[in-house]
């Protein structure tokens, strides 16, 4: 018995410990495994395609999104440096009414005006500065405005 069990474990054809014989014919379990590999192959390909087809629709969202938030920068800046040329005005100079000027591709209205006499205890020495920074994006009107008061000193 022991023989027989030995003779078994030395293979088909008997030469060399644990060694058998290879058929060069696939068997059925390595064909099973190779279509197997292929359908998974298949469905992630699948998978990752709707992805960076997913990915790839949000980039132009991104962009607009970041050429809005540029546009809305540079009309701050613009709707800035008008308030400060304001300032640098005297007293006199500033005129109530209300004007439109072009700068930087930007439409910049200025308003100037008195402020509301309800709770200021010297309205005569304050002024209201509202500038309003309009631009066309995307085929829309857009716009930023800017309140500050002006005070004129005591000299």
């Amino acid at each position: 018995m022991i023989l027989l069990r030995h003779s078994a474990w030395l293979g088909a054809r008997g030469s060399g410990l644990g060694t058998f014989a290879h058929s060069p014919q696939p068997t059925a379990h390595s064909d099973f495994r190779l279509g197997f590999s292929l359908i998974e192959l298949i469905i992630s390909l699948a998978i990752l395609s709707v992805g960076l087809l997913g990915a790839m629709r949000v980039f132009p969202v991104g962009l607009r999104s970041s050429e809005g938030s540029k546009m809305s920068s540079r009309a701050a800046m613009v709707a800035q440096r008008t308030l400060e040329s304001l300032k640098l005005l005297p007293w006199q100079d500033l005129a109530q009414g209300e004007s439109t000027t072009e700068a930087d591709g930007f439409e910049v209205t200025t308003r100037i005006s008195q402020p509301p006499a309800t709770s200021l205890v010297d309205s005569a020495r304050l002024k209201t500065v509202e500038v309003t920074v309009r631009w066309k994006q995307d085929a829309r009107t857009r716009e930023l405005a800017f309140v500050t008061y002006l005070r004129r000193g005591t000299t």
